[in-house]
């Protein structure tokens, strides 16, 4: 029987036997079972997966990746949506011309298996630090981003402005978690969408949708990634203010 000045080493014990458990499973593959494989748009879909055990798999955010596995050969990092999620997470997946991992990834029936690895925290920062998140996001790479968004709105103080580009308004992404987000957190987060084509040149529309009684506003405008624009777009530089990109070139290098 343990005594009581006991009992609080043994508790100690237990707990680091627990967090040292999570590691190694952060550093094993493990196999995932797709529960869900949806469209989003006409090439990039929803891809679902349940983990092994129940439980929160993340490593604290705010951007994490997993490494995801279909062969040896065939593996690469993707964001999931949320850290947060309890016993699953979801990718958010584009499938390229002659890409191997999307076609995996899209074609993975309900089910199905794979194997990842994870998660790996790829950034973090100092709660309170910085006041207003400037971000701007190439296709797919909204993706590290919008994990960053729900991060700072739920947990800090600080405002989010997020820039999407994206080649046309069919390629919009996740403009209802977005607008679920806006409506969570009513004028702490400003986004725009820029869009090569699908507008008139030089036009401006706004997409304004109603949740849960509240109003979700997102301007929807056509251009191409340039200083000028993210210069009207994103907040004035300041000590608080962080900018972060994520997406391919040119959209990154702008």
């Amino acid at each position: 029987m343990y005594s009581r000045a006991a009992r609080p080493l043994a508790a100690a014990f237990a707990a680091g036997a627990a967090v040292d458990s999570q590691r190694r499973a952060r550093c094993e593959m493990r196999t995932v079972t797709c529960t869900g494989n949806t469209a989003h748009t006409h090439d990039v879909r929803k891809i679902t997966f349940q983990m092994p055990q129940p439980g929160r798999w993340t490593a604290g955010g705010p951007i994490v990746n997993m490494l995801v596995q279909a062969t040896p050969e065939l593996k690469r990092p993707y964001n999931p949506l949320s850290t947060d999620e309890n016993g699953s997470f979801t990718l958010l997946v584009k499938r390229y011309e002659n890409a191997k991992m999307g076609t995996v990834l899209h074609e993975l029936p309900v089910g199905g298996t794979i194997e990842v690895k994870g998660p790996n925290q790829q950034w973090t920062y100092k709660q309170g630090d910085v006041k207003h998140f400037a971000l701007v996001a190439g296709g797919t790479g909204i993706t590290p981003l919008f994990q960053l968004a729900q991060h700072a709105l739920a947990n800090d103080g600080a405002h989010v402005t997020l820039v999407t580009f994206n080649k046309s308004t069919s390629d919009i992404l996740l403009a209802a978690e977005l607008a679920e987000l806006q409506t969570k957190y009513p004028g702490r987060l400003t986004v725009t969408h820029v869009v090569e084509g699908g507008l008139e040149t030089g036009a401006i529309s706004t997409t304004t949708a109603m949740l849960e009684g509240a109003v979700s506003t997102q301007v929807v405008r056509q251009g191409k990634p340039s200083t000028q624009l993210l210069s009207e777009l994103l907040p004035c530089p300041s000590n608080d203010v962080k900018v972060m990109v994520f997406g391919r070139p040119p959209r990154a290098s702008a």
